[in-house]
């Protein structure tokens, strides 16, 4: 990141190993400014940090691969609360999440991850899938697949049973994130509750979308969700009811970026009455040091289902910070500053070193409109 304050680029420097976005630029947004350094908590490892704004006015953050903060048991993954304003919020162990094992703890075949985080009606749901190591196919893609739902209805103390039956087997819609609006899902658009999805951690090609009814999301049951399907002659979005025995259906794309897709959320913010898809992806998988650098593209759309225009671009991303994440109670003047949580260094996941950049980070911007 070069320089506190930055505003969003007309072009690509480096067209041989960043390609150019398939949409056209926002009209709405000229940029982004950032407003402060990134800003890394103290004793912090892990990654992904998939944030939520719950009902009791705390955020709670997902973290895989996770070492620090309060001996977090070398989890798999693990559910942490988060006190007060940034920068000086208190991040706080709930639960190591111990049936989901430790880092490189393999169920099946591979290990478990945290995906996405929601509160709705004062209950937490965070869902979980099967990743592949990133070594394993040979181009360095982190594969995902057999997604499920759980909940907790005290704030991730205790969580529904871990199942070896997943709610949406197979690659697809396999990192479900939770599409976020204010504090306990205040401001939703409808009596959905919606979801974004991909095929792997990494550099992946496309999103899909699905939905659940408010009042139906507690079962978790795959059945009572439906997947976007297009569009119609009036361009309304269609929808298929989901069945995890047709393997034959194919869901349609809200977000297509070939090798550039990859897990990552959606946010709304009332004051510009968009939707924020903050994209990233490393550069160069290639390289003898293919970790050594992303690139952040950020997107905006009036629907979940788009259409998508580009805000954003930062090329090289700091230390190959990645995941980002957009928590609503860090929202000034409903969202026109805003503080960005992301991960990062993925070269040190696996180092004993406290202080290094494989954390939790969190960066201050404004919108140019």
């Amino acid at each position: 990141m070069k320089g506190v304050y930055q505003e969003t680029i007309e072009g690509l420097h480096d067209p041989m190993n960043i390609p150019t976005s398939p949409y056209p630029r926002s009209k709405l947004i000229k940029g982004i400014r950032w407003l402060t350094e990134p800003i890394r908590y103290p004793g912090s490892n892990g990654d992904a940090w998939s944030c939520t704004w719950a009902d009791d006015g705390h955020i709670y953050s997902t973290a895989d691969d996770c070492t620090g903060i309060e001996n977090s048991n070398n989890s798999n993954l693990a559910l942490f609360r988060i006190e007060g304003e940034s920068p000086t919020h208190r991040i706080n162990l709930v639960n190591p999440m111990d049936p989901y094992g430790g880092i490189c703890y393999h169920d099946r075949s591979d290990t478990w991850k945290a995906n996405g985080l929601i509160c709705i009606d004062g209950v937490l749901y965070m869902s979980v899938s099967q990743h592949s190591s990133a070594f394993e196919y040979g181009d360095l893609i982190q594969r995902t697949y057999d997604a499920s739902i759980i909940k907790s209805t005290d704030h991730g103390k205790t969580w529904s049973p871990k199942t070896r039956d997943p709610m949406f087997p197979s690659p697809r819609f396999s990192t479900p994130y939770f599409v976020q609006f204010g504090k306990n899902y205040e401001g939703a658009m409808d009596e959905y509750i919606y979801a974004v999805g991909g095929t792997s951690w990494n550099n992946g090609n496309y999103l899909t979308l699905g939905r659940v009814p408010r009042n139906l999301i507690g079962n978790l049951r795959a059945g009572d969700w439906e997947m976007f399907d297009g569009f119609d002659a009036q361009a309304n979005p269609k929808w298929w009811q989901y069945q995890p025995n047709a393997q034959w259906r194919q869901e349609q794309p809200i977000f297509k970026f070939r090798n550039c897709t990859s897990m990552t959320g959606m946010h709304y913010v009332p004051a510009i009455d968009r939707f924020l898809l903050p994209e990233w992806a490393y550069v160069d998988l290639d390289s003898a040091d293919p970790w050594r650098q992303t690139f952040f593209h950020l997107y905006e759309a009036p629907k979940p289902w788009g259409p998508w225009s580009l805000v954003h671009v930062e090329e090289d991303f700091g230390k190959a910070w990645y995941n980002p994440s957009l928590p609503s109670k860090w929202f000034e003047e409903e969202g026109r500053r805003m503080w960005m949580v992301c991960g990062g260094d993925f070269n040190k996941c696996r180092s004993a070193d406290p202080n290094s950049d494989y954390a939790f980070f969190a960066r201050k911007f404004e919108f140019v409109l």
